[in-house]
């Protein structure tokens, strides 16, 4: 076994810049609409895989689903342009690509508006469970209970496991949440996120555990065996800085894959993918501001 597979949604985003809040009855003007993100490969498997070939020579496979439209190819099609396999992800007959329209507001706040494109009934299909079985890790982001399900069936002891916790109780069962708190060897959220996993009653964890809990900004805590590690970021003012957490996490498992132990490496691993994704989004803000 080697490499890894990451699971969840995808989603084909587009992302506008407002003048003012989203009411019905009124029209809210689009200030920008910056072409590299019109439409841009999203969803978390998709940024945790770009994150981690860039880093990481090894197997590295998004499990996911997309509709045999032309959305799901210019998915397709992005997602190969950077690098990443796609060999992981399926054509769901009958189905449309998932979209989202990401809406910021002046003061930097983001409306989410998403269309699934398919039934949530959706699971892996064999090729996708043949790549499970090679892969030395496994990666479970917001994506179909019935996924869930199928990892945890799936997944051999010597496995290992990293969980990007969404506080989302549509996509998650609390027998999943805890399954997935005592059998991940990674774990990554937020504080508020953190308060949802720790509501969860939990038995024995795995030997070793890393809990990573993001705080915005400011950096990241590693917990490990009772022992804390704050690793500081590098602020950068972005209007749309989706997908920079799981660009961290991205930069971290690669870091651990390859071979890196201490919380302090992997750790700086993961703010470097943010950083260089918030300077790529800094700088297709100040392009289309010239527009």
């Amino acid at each position: 076994m080697s490499g890894i597979v990451i699971s969840g949604y995808a989603s084909l985003d587009h992302v506008i810049v407002l003048n003012g809040d989203i009411r019905p009855g009124r029209t809210t003007t689009i200030l920008s609409r910056p072409e590299a993100a019109w439409p841009r490969v999203g969803g978390g498997p998709a940024y945790v895989a770009q994150a981690i070939t860039k880093a990481y020579s090894g197997m590295v496979h998004p499990l996911s689903w997309i509709g045999e439209d032309a959305s799901g190819e210019a998915y397709l099609e992005q997602l190969a342009r950077s690098g990443v396999a796609c060999q992981g992800m399926a054509k769901v007959a009958g189905a449309r690509t998932p979209i989202s329209v990401l809406a910021y507001d002046p003061a930097g706040d983001c409306a989410c508006l998403y269309d699934p494109g398919m039934s949530t009934t959706i699971g892996l299909t064999e090729d996708q469970k043949a790549l499970t079985r090679a892969a030395e890790w496994i990666c479970i982001t917001i994506g179909p209970k019935i996924v869930t399900d199928q990892l945890r069936t799936l997944i051999k002891h010597e496995q290992k496991l990293a969980w990007i916790v969404k506080n989302d109780p549509r996509a998650i069962t609390p027998e999943q949440r805890a399954m997935l708190a005592a059998r991940a060897d990674l774990i990554f959220c937020n504080g508020r996120e953190r308060e949802f996993l720790e509501s969860t009653p939990v038995g024995t964890t795995r030997p070793g555990q890393i809990i990573v809990e993001t705080q915005g900004r400011h950096g990241a805590t590693f917990q490990r065996d009772g022992e804390s590690t704050f690793v500081a970021a590098e602020p950068i003012n972005v209007t749309d800085p989706t997908g920079a957490g799981d660009t961290f996490a991205g930069g971290v498992i690669a870091s651990i894959l390859n071979g890196a132990h201490e919380p302090e490496v992997f750790g700086r691993a993961g703010m470097e993918a943010a950083r260089t994704l918030l300077l790529a989004r800094k700088s297709e803000e100040t392009e289309s501001m010239k527009e």
